[in-house]
């Protein structure tokens, strides 16, 4: 099918910035046959600083690339450089390396285009207008795309049938329409969003289409801002169960998660048990489990304030719009959840990053998150989005208990 209608995310900016931190990740970077056969072909020796043997590693079904001893990419030079890129140039690189940290997603006959904040620059809207990317990108969705990929169905919106695909964008056009805009915090407008969404879940409102389905959602969008009028004053705190939950979710985003450290034989595996004991307790003081974030006290945690300033607001605004303009939360893009769970789990991500925001500041000396906390927080929680195993039980169990809601209300206190 010819690529000619890519939808790029408004008001997002990016080029690579040879930081190298996607390279020092210490991640599996797969490999598939064509880049396994291009790198055999280029015959690398040890006298261009890699050791061949240790390139490549292969498991029982699929390889990738292989790690030095310090975590990095085999390739990654003294100067923070891929060997591949400076030798043959980008196109030699493997594929997951020329797409990171883009995020393209079929959508009937168009093609959304996103990006994973976990890469510094994405996160800090660096670089390039995406806008004016689109034939780079043209030639990079050829080059990974199935040619059947505008047969790729649509996810439901609730637990009913799938809609068809411009019906279904109805929904993703107003979810981004719902996190538009300055004039309101992203918590407000994260609140509104799963208001409205409820209604359209209590009402068998998933199945609605054509013209008509326009004046019903706009009716639920307005009606979510009459009952949410503003963030409330004194929300009803979560229950300990949703703040158990929020934990231990804050927990599995702060963790390192590099091949040595998923080692059943690590040292790091008894950390992490330690670390979400303590978590269970909230008691005492946290485990360190990164050097920014240091052993602090749990109620100092939950003393700082997470009021944010306009940057700040900004950068969470722009992170949640570009997840849900990209569909990089429901569908085939997300474990293949419907849109309406899709988003309720995308929501929770907002407290979570908030708690490390916290957590960040207090390690720092600081009571209130800084615009910096922020930007670290958000990389941290992308840099584990949809990579984590997706337990969907946990986020049904709190839309349950209201403790999504509670819990973006409560933090963004």
């Amino acid at each position: 099918m010819k690529i000619s209608n890519l939808e790029l995310p408004v008001g997002q900016n990016w080029s690579c910035h040879g930081c190298g931190d996607c390279c020092r990740s210490g991640m599996a970077i797969p490999l598939y046959p064509e880049d396994r056969k291009r790198i055999d072909q280029q015959n690398w020796t040890h006298a261009d600083g890699v050791d061949p043997a240790k390139i490549i590693v292969m498991g029982l079904t699929s390889a990738r690339l292989g790690l030095q001893d310090n975590g990095a990419c085999a390739f990654l030079d003294a100067a923070g450089r891929c060997r591949i890129h400076a030798k043959f140039g980008e196109a030699a690189k493997p594929l997951a390396c020329r797409l990171y940290p883009l995020v393209i997603h079929p959508a009937g006959k168009k093609l959304l285009v996103g990006l994973r904040f976990s890469c510094p620059s994405a996160a800090a809207n660096l670089g390039q207008p995406m806008k004016e990317q689109g034939v780079d990108l043209a030639k990079l969705a050829r080059a990974f795309l199935p040619e059947d990929w505008g047969e790729i169905p649509p996810p439901a919106v609730s637990s009913g049938s799938a809609l068809a695909w411009p019906d279904f964008l109805r929904f993703v056009r107003r979810l981004d329409d719902s996190l538009a805009g300055e004039t309101f915090s992203i918590g407000l407008k994260l609140l509104r969003a799963l208001h409205w969404l409820d209604k359209v879940e209590q009402g068998k409102l998933d199945q609605i289409s054509g013209e008509g389905a326009e004046e019903i959602l706009d009716a639920l969008m307005a009606n979510a801002s009459k009952k949410i009028p503003r963030l409330p004053a004194k929300p009803a705190p979560p229950s300990r169960f949703g703040r158990l939950f929020l934990r231990l979710m804050v927990l599995e985003n702060a963790r390192a998660v590099t091949i040595a450290e998923v080692d059943v034989r690590s040292a790091h595996r008894w950390k992490m048990l330690v670390a979400a004991l303590r978590c269970a307790r909230s008691s005492g003081r946290t485990t360190a489990v990164r050097e920014e974030l240091k052993v602090v006290k749990f109620t100092e945690i939950e003393h700082c304030s997470s009021v944010l300033s306009p940057a700040s607001e900004a950068v969470l605004t722009r992170y949640f719009r570009v997840k849900i303009q990209s569909l990089h939360f429901c569908g085939q893009a997300f474990f293949n959840r419907p849109l309406i769970e899709g988003f309720r789990n995308l929501a929770l991500q907002y407290p979570i990053i908030l708690w490390l925001a916290r957590w960040l500041a207090v390690s720092a000396g600081r009571t209130a998150v800084s615009d910096t906390d922020v930007l670290k927080a958000v990389s941290l929680v992308d840099y584990q989005y949809s990579y984590t195993p997706y337990l969907k039980w946990r986020t049904q169990l709190l839309q349950q208990r209201d403790d999504i809601t509670k819990l973006c209300a409560w933090y963004a206190q």
